[in-house]
Protein backbone atom coordinates (compact mmCIF):
# COMPACT_ATOMS: atom_id res chain seq x y z
CA UNK A 1 0.00 0.00 0.00
CA UNK A 2 1.18 3.64 -0.78
CA UNK A 3 2.28 5.82 2.10
CA UNK A 4 -0.73 8.96 1.36
CA UNK A 5 -0.12 12.51 1.25
CA UNK A 6 -2.02 13.99 3.35
CA UNK A 7 -2.82 18.41 3.05
CA UNK A 8 -4.70 20.68 4.76
CA UNK A 9 -6.56 19.99 8.15
CA UNK A 10 -6.09 16.10 9.60
CA UNK A 11 -9.99 14.45 9.36
CA UNK A 12 -10.46 11.09 10.36
CA UNK A 13 -10.39 8.69 7.28
CA UNK A 14 -12.16 4.43 6.33
CA UNK A 15 -12.73 2.09 8.73
CA UNK A 16 -9.49 0.27 9.94
CA UNK A 17 -8.77 -3.32 9.25
CA UNK A 18 -9.63 -6.81 10.26
CA UNK A 19 -12.24 -5.37 12.23
CA UNK A 20 -14.52 -9.08 11.37
CA UNK A 21 -13.48 -12.17 10.62
CA UNK A 22 -14.29 -13.20 7.01
CA UNK A 23 -15.80 -9.50 6.10
CA UNK A 24 -13.93 -6.91 4.21
CA UNK A 25 -15.92 -4.40 5.90
CA UNK A 26 -16.87 -1.72 3.50
CA UNK A 27 -18.85 1.06 6.05
CA UNK A 28 -21.10 0.71 9.48
CA UNK A 29 -23.25 3.31 10.69
CA UNK A 30 -23.80 3.13 14.83
CA UNK A 31 -26.75 5.19 16.16
CA UNK A 32 -27.06 5.84 19.68
CA UNK A 33 -29.68 6.89 21.81
CA UNK A 34 -32.09 6.25 24.60
CA UNK A 35 -34.29 3.08 25.37
CA UNK A 36 -36.16 4.78 27.85
CA UNK A 37 -37.76 8.24 27.92
CA UNK A 38 -40.37 10.04 30.06
CA UNK A 39 -41.78 14.23 30.14
CA UNK A 40 -44.23 15.94 32.05
CA UNK A 41 -46.05 18.33 30.99
CA UNK A 42 -48.20 21.38 32.04
CA UNK A 43 -51.42 22.30 32.11
CA UNK A 44 -51.21 24.36 29.04
CA UNK A 45 -49.32 20.97 27.45
CA UNK A 46 -46.03 22.35 27.65
CA UNK A 47 -42.80 19.95 28.70
CA UNK A 48 -41.53 21.03 31.82
CA UNK A 49 -40.06 18.35 32.49
CA UNK A 50 -37.94 15.11 30.83
CA UNK A 51 -36.22 12.26 31.77
CA UNK A 52 -33.31 10.15 29.45
CA UNK A 53 -32.58 6.21 30.69
CA UNK A 54 -31.10 3.07 29.43
CA UNK A 55 -28.85 4.49 26.35
CA UNK A 56 -28.76 1.45 23.50
CA UNK A 57 -26.83 1.68 20.71
CA UNK A 58 -27.05 0.00 17.50
CA UNK A 59 -24.54 -1.15 15.02
CA UNK A 60 -24.93 -2.14 11.43
CA UNK A 61 -21.85 -3.11 9.89
CA UNK A 62 -21.80 -3.68 5.77
CA UNK A 63 -18.95 -5.77 3.85
CA UNK A 64 -17.82 -8.55 1.21
CA UNK A 65 -18.16 -12.15 2.39
CA UNK A 66 -14.43 -13.42 2.17
CA UNK A 67 -15.91 -17.12 3.71
CA UNK A 68 -19.01 -18.38 4.58
CA UNK A 69 -18.86 -17.99 7.91
CA UNK A 70 -19.67 -14.90 9.74
CA UNK A 71 -21.11 -13.63 12.96
CA UNK A 72 -24.43 -15.60 13.69
CA UNK A 73 -27.59 -14.78 15.40
CA UNK A 74 -27.32 -14.49 19.71
CA UNK A 75 -23.34 -14.30 18.97
CA UNK A 76 -21.12 -11.44 20.67
CA UNK A 77 -19.90 -8.86 18.57
CA UNK A 78 -17.22 -6.18 18.99
CA UNK A 79 -16.71 -3.48 16.24
CA UNK A 80 -13.91 -0.25 16.65
CA UNK A 81 -15.76 3.06 15.21
CA UNK A 82 -13.50 6.35 14.96
CA UNK A 83 -15.44 8.53 16.98
CA UNK A 84 -16.75 8.26 20.72
CA UNK A 85 -20.26 7.56 19.85
CA UNK A 86 -20.98 3.94 21.45
CA UNK A 87 -21.98 4.16 25.11
CA UNK A 88 -20.85 0.40 26.56
CA UNK A 89 -21.53 0.94 30.63
CA UNK A 90 -23.13 4.82 29.98
CA UNK A 91 -19.94 6.07 28.82
CA UNK A 92 -19.22 7.61 25.84
CA UNK A 93 -16.26 5.15 23.95
CA UNK A 94 -15.28 4.14 20.19
CA UNK A 95 -15.65 0.42 21.48
CA UNK A 96 -18.79 -1.14 20.61
CA UNK A 97 -19.62 -4.74 22.32
CA UNK A 98 -23.20 -5.80 21.94
CA UNK A 99 -25.33 -8.89 20.32
CA UNK A 100 -26.19 -9.34 16.51
CA UNK A 101 -29.68 -9.25 16.31
CA UNK A 102 -29.84 -9.32 11.92
CA UNK A 103 -27.92 -10.72 9.28
CA UNK A 104 -28.80 -9.93 5.64
CA UNK A 105 -26.87 -12.00 2.88
CA UNK A 106 -27.41 -10.08 -0.47
CA UNK A 107 -26.37 -11.88 -3.57
CA UNK A 108 -26.20 -11.32 -7.21
CA UNK A 109 -24.86 -13.09 -10.51
CA UNK A 110 -22.44 -10.98 -11.18
CA UNK A 111 -21.09 -9.25 -8.08
CA UNK A 112 -19.59 -10.51 -5.04
CA UNK A 113 -21.33 -11.54 -1.68
CA UNK A 114 -22.60 -8.83 0.57
CA UNK A 115 -23.18 -9.03 4.36
CA UNK A 116 -25.13 -6.76 6.45
CA UNK A 117 -24.66 -7.56 10.50
CA UNK A 118 -27.07 -5.54 13.18
CA UNK A 119 -26.21 -5.39 16.52
CA UNK A 120 -27.41 -3.49 19.65
CA UNK A 121 -25.98 -2.79 23.09
CA UNK A 122 -27.79 -2.06 26.07
CA UNK A 123 -25.57 0.32 28.72
CA UNK A 124 -26.53 -2.06 32.01
CA UNK A 125 -25.81 -5.43 30.09
CA UNK A 126 -22.00 -6.65 29.65
CA UNK A 127 -21.32 -8.36 26.18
Amino acid sequence: MSTPVNKGVVCLYGIGTGQQANLFVQSYTLTSGFNNTATVNNEEGLTVTSRYDDRRSELTVEGVAKASAIPVLGTNISFTVKTASAYPGGAASTSFSGVVTKVDDRGTSKGFVSVSITAESFEEISY
